[in-house]
């Protein structure tokens, strides 16, 4: 994925810009853009008021062909809190349209880092351009700077480029990428920056909190959804990506066993279990590995594999759990993911002592994952490590001295000291329920009908589960 990629979120709004949303909601996409498109000053009352409902505002989305970039103009009859909501203080509006597919990938994004977004727009200089893609430009942003409050301002790498080149992109994302072709978007481009200090190479934004204010105002009565991605609200829609087995050449077993219990994910549409009821319970920081950006949780991948956990445990217990079964599940088992190529506790092996663990039961199982292609022989099992020297010496010296300090500070009460994780809690990979779990199944198993197979697998697993 490139910069160029992010045309596709870029869309001409009447005579400004906007970013195109998917929420979660698989009947509407959004559009996030400037409010102040939407208005025009009234000369007697000397202040700005809202075009009138039924104004039409014409809405052009590209779409790359593998060749070119081609257009598709809407025609959008503004309604005031119908499919047009603006902020009441902030220079900020969302457009409800009816449902546009291929725009799942964008997730909204607080935490920013340097030389990774691009401002994203229709500037007024390109519209002569004789291909509707070169039309559209991306600027890199070189750095965000402090400002005051409903406004921020971003340097731009061209430090030298005046406000009327880019006259616009109003209303256009502040947008970045990643390796995966996913899209991050942090604000949207305003000119309405009347009391914020603008120089040469500098751009007004509107901060994308103020964007999920709006979208708060008229959630409750159903107008707007969320602003996260639609798979966060069914666990259906991602059966089809279960079991996707990561050997190096896969076996019979292996193609056996992925076949076999995605066709057992279907019982999720029985459950009233959700991604959302997952993070809702646990709290996103026990989720989460520490220093992770909470982006993390809207990667489709980590709850991919939390319906694979979901689908073990229905073999294992015999039954469909809802969300009155979470306490339960959450206390015996717990599961990271770090979105890494490389081996998960190779990466992470100093971090697993300082994850959040509370309420997970003595002996309780911690069960990691990460991208990394699964190797014959790898970690599998259920692992003591505690073996791992001298890498947990480091870690078992690092825990008890932030366990001193803490008390020594008073953040925590002496009572309230923790054993060493490694010492409670039982560790894993998740290849062990799948890679590994073929391993040990006979070569009769490919044969087999499901409704023999299921009892071996639960005795298998039963090995491995609490």
């Amino acid at each position: 994925m490139s910069a160029n990629d992010l045309k596709k979120h870029t869309v001409k709004v009447g005579s400004g810009s906007g970013c195109v949303f998917q929420p979660m909601d698989d009947r509407s996409t959004y559009i996030l853009t400037a409010k102040h498109l939407f208005q025009r000053r009234n000369e007697e009352a000397d202040e700005l008021e809202y075009i009138d409902d039924g104004n039409e505002v014409q809405i052009t989305f590209l779409e790359f062909d593998g060749n070119s970039w081609n257009a598709t103009t809407e025609t959008l009859a503004i309604r005031f809190e119908e499919n047009f909501f603006p902020h009441p203080g902030v220079d900020a509006a969302v457009l409800k349209m009816p449902y546009r597919e291929g725009f799942e990938n964008i997730h909204i994004r607080k935490k920013r880092i340097k030389n990774e977004y691009y401002l994203c727009g229709f500037p007024n200089r390109l519209s002569n351009q004789d291909t509707i893609g070169n039309r559209v430009a991306t600027f890199v942003v070189a750095r965000f700077k402090q400002s005051g409050d409903f406004f921020e301002v971003a340097e731009l790498s061209n430090n030298i480029i005046r406000i009327d080149e880019i006259e616009g992109c109003s209303g256009g994302g502040i947008m970045a990428f990643d390796d995966k072709s996913n899209v991050f978007i942090t604000g949207i481009q305003s000119r309405m920056a009347t009391d914020v200090d603008i120089s040469l190479g500098e751009i007004g934004f509107v901060p994308i909190r103020y964007f999920e204010e709006i979208i708060d105002t008229y959630r409750s009565d159903g107008k707007l959804v969320e602003l996260l991605p639609m798979f966060l609200k069914s666990f259906v829609s991602l059966i089809g990506d279960t079991f996707q087995l990561a050997s190096a050449g896969i076996s019979k077993e292996e193609a056996a066993l992925s076949e076999l219990l995605t066709a057992k994910a279907q019982f999720i549409q029985q459950s009233d279990l959700t991604p959302l009821e997952f993070r809702s319970f646990l709290g996103e920081q026990r989720l989460l590995i520490k220093d992770q950006d909470n982006v993390e949780l809207k990667r489709k991948k980590v709850w991919t594999f939390w319906l694979e956990l979901l689908v073990i445990l229905n073999i294992v217990k015999d039954k469909v759990h809802n969300v009155e079964d979470l306490e339960d599940i959450l206390n015996k088992i717990r599961f990271f993911y770090s979105d890494t190529d490389k081996d998960f506790l190779t990466t992470h092996l100093q971090d697993l002592w300082k994850l959040d663990y509370k309420d997970l039961e003595d002996e309780g199982l911690v069960i990691f994952a990460s991208n990394q292609i699964y190797q014959k022989p790898g970690r599998e099992g259920v692992m003591d490590l505690r073996e791992i020297i001298p890498d947990i010496s480091t870690a078992r010296r690092a825990f008890e001295n932030a366990q001193n300090q803490a008390i020594a500070t008073g953040t925590i009460d002496i009572v309230e000291a923790r054993d060493f994780p490694f010492d409670r809690f039982k560790y894993t990979s998740l290849t062990t329920f799948k890679e590994y779990a073929a391993l040990e199944l006979d070569e009769s198993f490919v044969d087999m009908e499901p409704a023999d197979c299921y009892p071996l697998l639960k005795e298998l697993y039963e090995r491995l589960l609490p």
